[in-house]
């Protein structure tokens, strides 16, 4: 029966372990997905700081004024993605602009990251998530800008 009771505790202490584990890792998860968002939010400002050209200031100032990543923010981001690929770019926005998308993509995919550890039946069984916000995928055009071509 000693041996019953043994190999028991034995299963409990390996469970609440790999509980513990998967815990700790969530957290961190969470941890790079806030880090994630706010490189994206500041790619995506520096990206509206450099249009500067007339017909892309509605668009960078409508990105500039609204705040957190939210749909409002992908609207308004999506809008100055669409107004810089109809126009001329200079380097300095071209490289802003990818920037801002590989930014996106990273932050896309640590909030992937993170939802797949959040589906997993022990963290929604214990609730290991504990009070953390779902996060969200950030979604907006990725317009590429034509690039100016220099006459010889």
């Amino acid at each position: 029966m000693d041996v019953v009771w043994a190999l028991v505790a034995f299963a409990l202490a390996v469970h609440a372990g790999y509980a513990l584990w998967i815990a700790r890792r969530l957290d961190r998860l969470h941890q790079r997905v806030d880090a994630a968002a706010a490189a994206l939010d500041e790619q995506l400002r520096a990206r509206a700081h450099a249009a500067t050209a007339p017909p892309l200031a509605a668009a960078a100032g409508g990105a500039l004024a609204v705040e957190g990543l939210g749909r409002d923010r992908e609207q308004a981001e999506s809008a100055l993605s669409r107004a810089i690929g109809g126009t001329d770019a200079d380097e300095t926005l071209v490289a802003a602009n990818a920037r801002a998308n590989y930014a996106r993509a990273f932050y896309n995919d640590t909030v992937r990251d993170a939802l797949v550890v959040r589906r997993r039946r022990i963290v929604r069984a214990f609730r290991l998530a504990g009070s953390a916000r779902l996060p969200s995928f950030f979604e907006m055009d990725e317009a590429a800008p034509a690039r100016r071509t220099i006459d010889v």
